[in-house]
């Protein structure tokens, strides 16, 4: 991964981290979480750490020089991550890709390519029994340096997952990145 991709990733984090935090109610949330032995970008448990547990993961995807998409890096990216979901347990799941500033166009405009997928690999978005599915984010730059949310593509929905105890120590064993304060 280059610098470039670091930065990218990075920046993406706090603006998940961002949105999460205006999404849920009181969460705890944890950037670069080792959560259950598998490495989680940005994790979140509702209601100060007694609530549904959200994990997010990102990757950035990649453009040709010409300006468009790499489709087959964005659908190999996918793939691999709805793998590693799989020996994740949350409550909600979601995978967010992560872009580069806007493409210019050759008469001055600007684009990003929507967050869509094949049909095959929406399918793999459910779990096996269909009782959860992962949520897709598109986050990239609007301006010099801000990240954000730009569209949330796929909801997700809620994944058959036995957390208590993992959370409970998790949260004591693990200081916060971001959360309320009383």
């Amino acid at each position: 991964m280059t610098t470039s991709e670091e930065k990218q990733l990075g920046r993406a984090k706090n603006a998940v981290l961002t949105f999460l935090e205006n999404r849920l109610i009181v969460p705890k949330i944890y950037l670069d979480a080792d959560w259950g032995g598998q490495k989680v970008d940005v994790l979140a448990i509702e209601r100060d750490g007694v609530g549904d547990v959200y994990a997010v993961l990102l990757f950035a995807r990649k453009y040709f020089s010409d300006g468009r998409l790499d489709l087959d890096h964005q659908n190999q990216e996918v793939s691999r991550l709805l793998d590693q979901f799989s020996a994740i347990a949350a409550n909600y799941k979601y995978i967010a890709a992560v872009d580069p500033d806007y493409i210019k166009t050759s008469d001055g405009g600007e684009w990003i390519a929507k967050f869509l997928l094949p049909n095959w690999l929406l399918d793999k978005l459910f779990s096996p029994d269909y009782i959860g599915r992962v949520g897709l984010l598109h986050v990239s730059e609007r301006e010099p340096q801000i990240f954000s949310v730009l569209q949330s593509r796929e909801q997700p929905e809620r994944f058959r997952a036995k957390i208590a105890k993992l959370a409970d120590e998790y949260v004591q064993q693990h200081e916060a990145d971001w959360e309320i304060r009383a």
